[in-house]
């Protein structure tokens, strides 16, 4: 269950780029759901983001660092990675690899906006066998229930835009960043986020199962 809005690497201007070293980023935080807003925000920003220019995903990007500081006091896991690579060609396979990765933790994308082109779909039915334990809802959750999200990010930066998170202020001081990173050095960038339906969220189970890897903050 998850929302999506990207789009693929582009040229820019040869003026804003001399070579093709590219920086790919990943961010990824998880916060509670406590009734915050946060995905009914993100379904409005990804439902009206105008992905099929450079501008309207980097205004897009502008957003949603802006709605993540604002929702500061919710982060509980973060997932911090940025790698530098010397061709078009090595950052676009290192972006889809990891797109492809995030995109397989959803049973299904109820929402997708990639260039322009706006896709819903209802969530399938759970398939037999499975772990009643690890759903839950906004009428039926557990004390702790998450909401992920992620944003990969390729840039025309010439060095890692951040390293290893593990405080509130780092991550802060990184939004903070990607809020004011120059536009012309956007050259890629895909939002996801789980769940993506206003009356579903992530198990405390869920989220060690699938994002395991994710490190506590505080």
């Amino acid at each position: 269950m998850g929302g999506a809005v990207d789009i693929h690497l582009e040229n820019i201007d040869p003026s804003e780029l001399t070579n093709d070293i590219v920086t790919v980023s990943q961010l990824q935080v998880a916060l509670r759901a406590d009734g915050h807003g946060l995905q009914n925000r993100l379904t409005e920003l990804g439902e009206n983001a105008d992905t099929s220019t450079s501008e309207g995903l980097f205004e897009l990007l502008q957003q949603v660092a802006k709605l993540l500081l604002e929702r500061s006091s919710y982060w509980t896991h973060v997932l911090a990675s940025s790698e530098t690579v010397y061709s078009r060609e090595e950052a676009e396979a290192l972006f889809v690899q990891r797109s492809l990765h995030e995109r397989s933790k959803f049973q299904a994308e109820t929402l997708s906006n990639v260039d322009g082109v706006i896709r819903e779909q209802p969530l399938p039915p759970e398939p037999s066998g499975a772990d009643p334990t690890l759903r839950q809802t906004a009428t039926n959750r557990s004390h702790k229930t998450y909401t992920v999200v992620t944003l990969l990010l390729g840039t025309a930066d010439d060095q890692p835009l951040f390293g290893e998170i593990y405080t509130t202020s780092v991550l802060r001081d990184v939004l903070q960043d990607i809020s004011m990173m120059r536009s012309p050095y956007l050259l890629a960038f895909e939002l996801l986020w789980t769940p993506q339906l206003t009356n579903d969220v992530l198990s405390e189970k869920e989220l060690a199962v699938d994002y395991g890897d994710m490190i506590a903050i505080d």
